[in-house]
């Protein structure tokens, strides 16, 4: 009978915490070894994968990724969420059923062949400027729309960002067809948890198969999906830890690093070691929402509180905006506030990074403990 290992809170804490910062000296060493990098619009005062990314490239500042995008050999679509990825995740994505394409669709995709690369607003002049309602309920084009469904479904790939907004073009490997179903659904599938659980560290096979519940077309079979995800315990690729009676599946060789630097990190509500809730809590006992979308009167941390993570502790969170060139930010407590010495210079030290991190003259910070 195979044993599974067993770990108390605390051990496996550390574990987690001291796996979950591999320092990189590039960009692309990071998206290499990273594999996918979650990515949001919000920029408060940053978009999570700057705040992700800064955390783990040396001298990183906000929008060196969509800056060096074109050179880094990087995809963008959807993983667990929208994101960053290497091509090797992309193409495990890209072929999705799909019905037959829309008029509209076939000729964007045919304008966009001939153009070569097209950001939407150069389709205005071909297609108009009609808006239709979004998924948000909101309006956009309805060119816009059409791109983004052939960019989800493989047709299309991003080539750059122009302020923030996606360029496509079509993928130089015109010989695949997107929107068929390839013979290795299952493999495919076993990619993506592989990837998932990567990313995210130990995790339970619940999580991960909840979190890849967008690529259910792969495996509609609850029951295959949960299958792919226990083979991969069966050939070493995911190993099982046992954690107050709730297994995590992990790659043990990737969160076994002993050292806990004495530092304040300021994470992205994003960020990997934050966005299993049901594993932050049980690691730091209470509980962490993102806030954006609740209305403000409903609000206990912020509109983008940031959880604030102190040695191997979760110990508040952090509101920051920029005001007239100047950042502030503001930590929360959950218990109070560290009785620690060196707690104060080293969240000074975090705010001070994160001021020349978005391009502000050193120093020009304040910050309330």
């Amino acid at each position: 009978m195979k044993m599974v290992e067993a770990l108390g809170i605390r051990e496996f804490r550390r574990r987690v915490v001291a796996g979950s910062f591999p320092e990189f000296n590039r960009v692309a060493d990071a998206l290499k070894k990273l594999h996918f990098v979650q990515a949001d619009p919000i920029r408060s005062p940053a978009r999570a994968q700057d705040l992700v990314l800064r955390q783990r490239v040396v001298g990183y500042g906000a929008g060196d990724l969509e800056q060096r995008f074109p050179q880094l050999d990087a995809e963008e679509g959807y993983l667990f969420a929208y994101g960053i990825m290497t091509p090797e995740v992309w193409r495990s994505l890209r072929h999705r059923p799909h019905p037959k394409l829309k008029k509209l669709e076939r000729d964007v995709l045919s304008a966009v062949t001939e153009m070569g690369e097209v950001h939407p607003r150069g389709l205005d002049d071909r297609f108009g400027r009609k808006s239709v309602t979004n998924y948000w309920g909101g309006k956009s084009q309805e060119t816009k729309q059409a791109l983004d469904r052939l960019h989800h479904h493989g047709y299309l790939r991003v080539s750059r960002r122009e302020k923030g907004i996606r360029v496509y073009e079509v993928p130089s490997d015109t010989d695949e067809q997107p929107g068929e179903q390839p013979s290795n659904a299952l493999e495919r599938y076993r990619h993506l948890a592989l990837t998932t659980s990567f990313v995210f560290g130990p995790t339970t096979e619940r999580f991960l198969v909840s979190e890849l519940r967008s690529h259910n077309h792969l495996l509609p079979s609850r029951a295959d999906r949960l299958a792919a995800v226990k083979s991969l315990v069966q050939t070493g690729a995911l190993a099982e830890v046992e954690v107050a009676g709730v297994t995590y599946l992990w790659r043990r060789r990737d969160w076994m690093a002993d050292e806990i630097p004495s530092r304040v990190r300021i994470l992205a509500p994003f960020d990997p070691l934050v966005r299993d809730r049901e594993r932050f809590e049980m690691l730091w006992d209470w509980t962490y929402r993102f806030e954006a979308y609740v209305p403000q009167a409903k609000r206990e941390r912020g509109y983008y509180a940031m959880p604030v993570l102190w040695r191997d502790q979760v110990v508040g969170w952090a509101n920051a905006k920029v005001v007239d060139d100047r950042l502030h930010v503001e930590f929360g407590y959950v218990e109070g506030r560290p009785r620690a010495k060196d707690f104060r210079s080293l969240a000074e030290a975090e705010v001070e990074a994160m001021t020349k991190f978005l391009g502000l003259e050193s120093g020009s910070w304040e910050l309330t403990l």
